[in-house]
């Protein structure tokens, strides 16, 4: 017989913590590669507020790049990584203690 591994509440935690990092590095990197075709690095500064989807050039970049072979950037995937890390963070917080 094999025997099964134990799952523990402190390796879930860190799967959840790990998971919600990596929703929040792929948001990233799908902001970088949409707003990147309008003039490349350049206005980096002011398409960074598009990351969090506060500012309002944000429609000016999209109309400016038109259709696109990626989908518009949407900042729901970052939002959704950053409650998934949270929650891992305190739930790997909360198995340390």
């Amino acid at each position: 017989m094999m025997a099964v591994a134990e799952k523990s509440p402190a390796r879930a935690a860190r799967a959840v913590l790990l998971f919600g990092l990596a929703v929040m590095t792929a948001a990233v990197v799908w902001w970088f590669a949409y707003y990147s075709q309008y003039q490349g690095l350049n206005f980096l500064g002011h398409k960074f507020a598009c990351l969090s989807g506060e500012a309002m050039e944000c429609s000016f970049y999209q109309d400016q790049i038109g259709s696109s072979v990626l989908p518009a950037y949407s900042p729901m995937l970052l939002w959704a990584g950053t409650v998934v890390a949270l929650v891992g963070l305190y739930l790997t917080r909360r198995n340390k203690a």
